[in-house]
């Protein structure tokens, strides 16, 4: 199993713990960790597994080059200052998307995303055949993403909940449909992580003439892309990641798992109270059974509405 994360050296101490989390269920992985060039020896010293391989973000696409693109596109735009605070997070969405693209179409072989703050809490059944699970959230569609990726994709599926829940799968049938999508655009430029900046950036432009914070996600792009590959009734998980804010104890991961959840995320890089130093503190057990008993009943509810929305569009 191959899988990518794109890290920066703060995020180490939960790319360990999920990394032999990840070795509990399956018995053969190799992870790319994508990181700075001025991180790679810190990375390389504290992740001294044959099972890690590490890559420059440079090798990919510099962020000076990415930087320049984005200046020249966006002399126009009226939220232009506000958006640089967050063009680096655009940036590593970049890098992700061109690297699995990269590797799927020279190796021939299935590879996940998986985010660096996150910790796998259950085996997860990734692919089926030549194509991706649909895993899913009815927690999270970020409208400004789908309107991203209709201009993107020029259609939308019928009906579709968000794929942004911290992982996605990607396998070749999957990118040469991504990369046919992409074809007439993404041709025009030398190098595909050059030519994914232009397009990404260009249909943000294009469709959003308001600040909002966020306006595009590798997951959803990826997730609407494999399910207009092959689509299919998506297929929601329970996750622990929203009201966390500490580490969860041994015996707090097993409860969550008990309850289905699928992996933990720690946004200890935010800085909301909850996230600011919260991989120092240890998760206290009112809160935690607060977020994982009202999570599992959300998600149920949400799941039902899920299923009957499906249906209703899809009965005819």
């Amino acid at each position: 199993m191959f899988i990518c994360q794109v890290s920066l050296a703060r995020d180490i101490p939960i790319i360990i713990q999920n990394y032999f989390a990840f070795k509990n269920y399956y018995k053969d992985i190799k992870v790319f960790i994508i990181c700075p060039k001025h991180e790679m020896d810190e990375f390389k010293s504290k992740l001294d597994y044959d099972d890690f391989i590490f890559i420059c973000e440079d090798k990919i696409i510099s962020f000076s080059k990415f930087f320049d693109i984005f200046e020249t596109l966006s002399a126009t735009i009226s939220y232009r200052e506000e958006m640089k605070l967050r063009l680096k997070w655009y940036y590593q969405q970049v890098l992700k998307i061109s690297f699995i693209m990269d590797f799927v179409q020279k190796n021939e072989e299935k590879i996940i995303i998986w985010d660096a703050d996150t910790i796998i809490t259950k085996k997860i059944k990734f692919f089926c055949k030549d194509y991706s699970i649909k895993y899913s959230t009815t927690f999270a569609l970020h409208k400004p993403y789908m309107v991203t990726n209709r201009s993107i994709f020029g259609k939308l599926p019928k009906y579709y909940i968000s794929s942004l829940i911290q992982f996605v799968g990607f396998t070749l049938t999957e990118y040469k449909f991504f990369k046919n999508m992409l074809y007439e655009n993404i041709n025009k430029y030398e190098e595909v992580p050059t030519g994914l900046t232009n397009i990404i950036l260009q249909n943000i432009f294009k469709v959003h003439k308001f600040y909002n914070g966020a306006f595009f996600s590798e997951y959803e792009l990826i997730g609407v892309s494999n399910y207009l590959t092959k689509s299919s009734k998506q297929k929601p998980i329970f996750y622990l990641r929203s009201g966390l804010d500490g580490q969860l104890s041994r015996y707090q991961f097993l409860i969550a798992k008990l309850f289905n959840v699928y992996h933990v995320t720690y946004e200890h890089s935010h800085l909301n109270k909850d996230s600011r130093g919260m991989l120092e503190r240890k998760q206290s057990w009112i809160k935690f059974f607060k977020i994982i008993f009202r999570g599992y009943l959300n998600y149920n509810l949400r799941n039902l509405k899920h299923n009957f929305y499906y249906y209703l569009n899809f009965s005819n």
